[in-house]
Parts: C-alpha cells; structure tokens; sequence
C-alpha cells in the first residue's frame, strides 16, 4: 500500500573551482595564471572543499506524489548568473516546500548552496524555519523533507559511500554516458553550457531513477505509482532531441511497458 508524500525535488549541482577565492587563500593575484593556481590546489591529490566550489548549472525534476514526473530541466538558461541560479533553487525550496533529494547532496550540494548565497548576499530564512525544530532540510536522519541518497543507503557510513555511477550500474540504470565531472571546468572554459547543462539533467534523471527504486522498497510506492513514474520517463525522453537521451534510452530497460501515452500532464518549459 502506498502512503501520503509530498512532491519530490530530485537535484544536482555541476561545479567548477571558484579560482578567485583560490587566489585570496594562496594570497595571489589575477596576474598568476588559472593553471598555476589550480596546480597549487592540488585537485589530484585531495577533492576541492564545497566552500571553494563556483555553480555553473543547476538540474532538478520535480515528481508528483502519484509517481509522475512532472518536469526535468535545468534551471534558467545558458546566461544566468551564478547568483541567479542560486536565487532560483531556493525559491523553489521556500515557496514549494518539496521534498528534496540527490546523491551526496549532504556533503556537497546543500553546503554548496549555502556558502553561494552568502558569498552573494542572498538571504533565504525560509530555508531553515521549514520543518523545525525536530524537522528540516538540514537534518541528517530525516526522511521527510531531505533525503541524501548516498548517505542513507551506506547507512550513514557504517558502509562504504558508492558513487552514483556505481549505483547505476547495480540497479541496471545508465550512468555517466561520455562526460563526468572531471571534465566540467573544460566544458566551461569552452564555454559550452548546454553540454554541462545536458549532463547535470542526465545526472538528475540517473537520481531519480534511483529515488524511485528506493521508493518502492520503502513501501512509499505501490506498482501503480512505480508505473506512472516509468511511463511518465518514457514519455520525457521521447520528447528529448539530444543524442545523449537516445543512449540514455537505449541503456535503460524499464519494468513497465508503454503502450502510448498514458494519462498524466507533463509540465513544460
């Protein structure tokens, strides 16, 4: 039997170094080259603090309480700002009160996020009086408004943390399919967005895929809601013109068989 939820916020965050704050912490200056201050942060040898992260795109999908996905897109468009994408996530978060999940997004994203809007001036107070105080996007152990896939699943640590293209991989669902995240920063001084872009909603879509089976182990999901989540998938990447999403779909065999279009409304734009 399936219960009660709130409609679910599936996101991810595609970063690149924030060289400026690189620069004031190595007490250089504009005239020393990006790679040269990259180098001295030495990202081979230990990953880059959330704090001295800079977002370059957003992706969320939004999953109603029957299983339908109602929309997947990137936030924005190629030209927001940092900041505007920044203001953007939180509005969603404060004016819809979703419930928010991801992978590693305990670790990394919400943290990035933050230290984002403070290094914008964007006050978000509605982001921390929701669900308190025994509740709330920021508690570690709570399923209700936020949940932190890779953290639950390793049970908090006991176990080893899996990256996501690795719980792709165990659950048959595609996984990184030509880009990761190594190769943003590049993408970004190509200054090819909708590339980064793109792979921010494949990594949204894996998550969600993976949301969903979790879902349906917990018993929040019965086959019918598990149905409507698929069809509705289906029906999401039939509508897509990048290549990426006929590999996608190619390597993703639902459980579930789509004879036409069902009954749901898909948002668009």
């Amino acid at each position: 039997m399936s219960v009660s939820l709130p409609s679910t916020f599936v996101f991810d965050l595609e970063t690149i170094p924030d060289l400026q704050a690189l620069r004031r912490l190595q007490h250089v200056g504009d005239d020393v080259p990006d790679d040269a201050v990259l180098a001295s942060a030495d990202l081979n040898a230990q990953p880059l603090k959330p704090a001295f992260q800079q977002i370059v795109a957003i992706a969320g999908a939004w999953i109603a309480p029957n299983g339908a996905l109602r929309r997947l897109t990137a936030l924005g468009d190629p030209s927001w700002s940092e900041a505007e994408l920044v203001q953007e996530m939180f509005r969603i978060i404060v004016e819809g009160h979703p419930r928010l999940a991801g992978w590693n997004t305990s670790g990394f994203d919400l943290p990035v996020l933050v230290y984002r809007a403070m290094v914008h001036h964007i006050a978000v107070p509605g982001f921390y009086s929701f669900g308190e105080p025994y509740h709330g996007y920021r508690k570690r152990f709570d399923e209700d408004n936020h949940i932190d896939l890779m953290d639950l699943l390793c049970f908090y640590g006991a176990s080893a943390r899996l990256k996501l293209d690795e719980m792709a991989a165990i659950l048959g669902i595609p996984g990184k399919l030509g880009t990761d995240g190594s190769q943003v920063l590049s993408l970004y001084q190509e200054h090819r967005m909708e590339d980064i872009r793109t792979y921010c909603e494949t990594d949204v879509l894996t998550t969600a895929l993976v949301w969903a089976r979790y879902a349906e182990h917990r018993g929040w999901w019965d086959a019918t809601q598990c149905t409507t989540f698929e069809q509705s998938v289906l029906a999401w990447l039939e509508m897509q013109t990048d290549p990426v999403w006929n590999a996608f779909r190619a390597g993703w065999q639902p459980n579930t068989t789509v004879a036409g279009h069902s009954h749901w409304a898909m948002d668009h734009g």
